[in-house]
């Protein structure tokens, strides 16, 4: 079931009440399954929140008030003036790095801790590398990526 125009409807009302003033775009990427919000505004600071955390949970509230008003577990992404594009290069650079030293000293490298979406854009990134190998550790906002040269 197609729920395009009632994420829209719903998010432009949740971020109304929120006073977030911004532009909302949302679409449905059949691939993923998911819709995506992308959010236009002159002040993204406050909606991202340090590292995301709060764009993460108004993503989490927003997706559960639409499951309760759909009945329908509704998976939505929302992003703000590309900011996860932004992110991933930038985890995707922490990470060059970071290969660099396991393949040069032969020795694993543990990343500073992500939470689970920024830890699978590093697996997926370095899943197909001829020199190394990645597994997580630690529990809860602890978790973290181990960079292993392959043996």
């Amino acid at each position: 079931m197609d729920h395009t125009s009632t994420v829209a409807d719903y998010s432009a009302r949740f971020l109304d009440t929120l006073g977030i003033s911004a532009k909302a775009t949302v679409t449905f990427d059949p691939d993923n399954n998911v819709y995506l919000i992308s959010l236009e505004t002159q002040d993204p600071a406050p909606i991202i929140g340090y590292h995301g955390d709060t764009l993460s949970s108004l993503q989490l509230v927003l997706g559960l008030h639409l499951k309760h008003l759909t009945g329908d577990w509704i998976n939505i992404s929302i992003n703000v003036n590309d900011y996860r594009e932004r992110r991933e290069l930038s985890i995707k650079a922490m990470v060059d790095s970071a290969v660099a030293q396991v393949v040069a000293s032969k020795t694993p490298i543990t990343l500073a801790p992500l939470p689970a979406n920024e830890r699978r854009i590093v697996h997926v990134y370095l899943d197909a590398h001829k020199d190394v190998t990645t597994s997580s550790v630690g529990e809860g906002k602890s978790r973290s990526v181990v960079i292993s040269p392959k043996v």
